[in-house]
């Protein structure tokens, strides 16, 4: 009887030690895969961002050739140049709309993956482009960062609390 405790211990101690290799494998590629995450995460972050500034100046040259066929090469009475709003907050955005003699028009919320330095409520993108001509009162679209599920939850009394989608 003694022998086959004696046996039946060497063979759990066995099984224990191949479970411990098995445990710190398993523990390095986690790590390993936690480390290709990261970075997949911030490469898609900068592509992001490439994409929007890239976006946005190809829309700007391309508003700008509409805007000069559309009211000619002099400014037409009743026409305003669109303010630039981009990353302002989107009250002051519309603030600074009003002024130029402009509406905030449709406010459409993005959200997910931002580009890096941008705050949930600040403009993203705007429509028509900051620089050209539109007539005076015409509603501006904007595209609004807004809070994604990965991001802390926002109570109301914040300053982003209306971009809450638990609000």
């Amino acid at each position: 009887m003694k022998a086959q405790l004696e046996q039946r211990l060497t063979e759990l101690r066995a099984e224990y030690e191949s479970g411990q290799k098995i445990a710190k494998d398993l523990e390095l590629k986690l790590t390993e895969l936690e480390d290709r995450k990261k970075n997949l995460t911030e490469t898609l972050l900068r592509i992001s961002g490439a994409i929007d500034l890239l976006e946005e100046v190809l829309e700007v040259n391309e508003g700008v050739q509409k805007s000069e066929t559309i009211t000619g090469p002099g400014n037409a009475t009743g026409n305003v140049e669109v303010p630039n709003v981009i990353r302002q907050p989107l009250k002051k955005a519309m603030k600074t709309l009003e002024e130029a003699g402009l509406t905030a028009g449709e406010v459409i919320e993005q959200r997910g993956v931002l580009p890096i330095g941008v705050m949930i409520g600040e403009v993203l993108r705007q429509e028509p482009k900051s620089g050209t001509k539109s007539l005076a009162g015409s509603a501006v679209k904007l595209v609004v960062a807004a809070k994604g599920k990965f991001l802390p939850p926002v109570d109301r009394n914040s300053v982003c609390g209306s971009f809450s989608d638990r609000n």
